[in-house]
């Protein structure tokens, strides 16, 4: 039985260096999000946007951070020259739809404690 010959994974400079600046300016996001308070995201035309405080800033950050970690494994799977490619990809699918889900779970909460209170009128 002939073996493969394993070739380790070649990512870019430039690819390594996007990541590091994307990554490093998650960080910093999550950072002020936690030191200094909310952050709004613009909205698009006559749309106030959305800002993100309370709990859904906690699960914002939360999600900054998991998708500064997922830059950051790209980076080092270029540098590990083992057999494990893999469970880089698997990793990394992880980060992305755990970041993805936190994001949504996120602007759900903020959305529904920006609703206004309902009046009740009662005997």
């Amino acid at each position: 039985m002939k073996q493969i010959e394993f070739t380790p994974n070649h990512i870019p400079k430039s690819t390594r260096i996007f990541n590091v600046l994307w990554g490093l300016g998650l960080i910093v996001l999550a950072a002020y999000a936690w030191f200094v308070g909310p952050i709004t995201i613009p909205g698009k035309g006559n749309s106030s946007g959305l800002t993100y405080e309370g709990n859904a800033l906690i699960i914002f950050s939360i999600a900054a951070v998991i998708g500064a970690i997922n830059l950051f494994l790209t980076i080092v799977d270029h540098y590990d020259k083992r057999d494990n490619e893999y469970l880089y990809k698997n990793a990394s699918k992880y980060c992305t739809c755990l970041a993805v889900v936190l994001v949504i779970v996120a602007s759900v909460i903020q959305f529904v404690d920006n609703q206004p209170t309902t009046v009740i009128i009662g005997n």
